[in-house]
């Protein structure tokens, strides 16, 4: 039963990740955590989004709005540490409920009808900052980023150029210090080298499925299912406690 959710999961994330440019680790995080530990499963999920995401990167990277990513990676650069910290010292259960908690609030805010709470959680520095530790906690930086994104005036084919680019050096970022501070690799459970293979070809797909349609609503439908995620994963945190 695990190795058909893990198939499944994958499926639908890597599609998602090769259609909109993000979602990936978020997805994949938000399903696995309820089976492996998180402090395992994040460092593994991350390094297979890099090596999965590379064919989505050659053709995007010169399509990247870097002037619009640059104020997002500074901030990223702070969170990441923090995220870590959490990661290292706060038990399962406690991180479970922070981090869904978080991207649920943040998301909440930016609905808001004050003007200065709205423009706060549009802020290309706190989406950042968020999606830092988000993503070095438990793999699920994707919504703050994508939060940014939808209420900035870019058309959606540079968004999903630009979260592409956002997301690999992000990646890298998180992947190389994982690895300077546990010098060791994490791979995913089982049958990693099928589970890359899987991944890279629903990615592939949603790759070429954008290029024949790209529908908006698809890439809305995406974060909202990351929404509804976070929400479930924090539910079930919560009962766990």
């Amino acid at each position: 039963m695990s190795e058909f959710i893990i198939i499944s999961t994958l499926i639908v994330a890597g599609f998602i990740r090769g259609y909109t440019g993000f979602g990936f680790s978020a997805l994949v995080i938000l399903v696995l955590s309820s089976m492996y530990p998180v402090a395992e499963m994040v460092p593994a999920v991350l390094l297979l989004d890099l090596l999965v995401c590379l064919p989505l990167v050659a053709s995007a990277w010169n399509k990247t709005d870097f002037k619009t990513l640059t104020p997002l990676l500074w901030a990223t650069g702070l969170g990441v540490p923090f995220g870590y910290l959490l990661l290292l010292y706060l038990p399962d259960n406690q991180l479970k409920v922070i981090v869904p908690g978080a991207i649920l609030a943040l998301a909440a805010l930016s609905h808001s009808k004050h003007a200065l709470t709205l423009q706060l959680s549009r802020s290309p520095l706190l989406c950042g900052f968020m999606s830092g530790w988000t993503t070095s906690a438990v793999s699920a930086g994707g919504a703050p980023v994508v939060i940014y994104m939808r209420y900035s005036k870019m058309p959606i084919d540079v968004q999903r150029n630009s979260l592409i680019s956002y997301f690999f050096l992000t990646t890298c970022f998180v992947v190389g210090s994982s690895y300077v501070m546990t010098k060791q690799w994490y791979f995913m459970p089982d049958h990693p080298l099928g589970y890359a293979l899987i991944a890279m070809t629903a990615l592939m797909a949603g790759k070429q499925a954008f290029k024949y349609k790209n529908l908006n609503i698809i890439h809305q439908a995406a974060f909202y299912l990351m929404l509804i995620l976070s929400a479930l994963a924090l539910l079930r945190a919560i009962w766990m406690l």
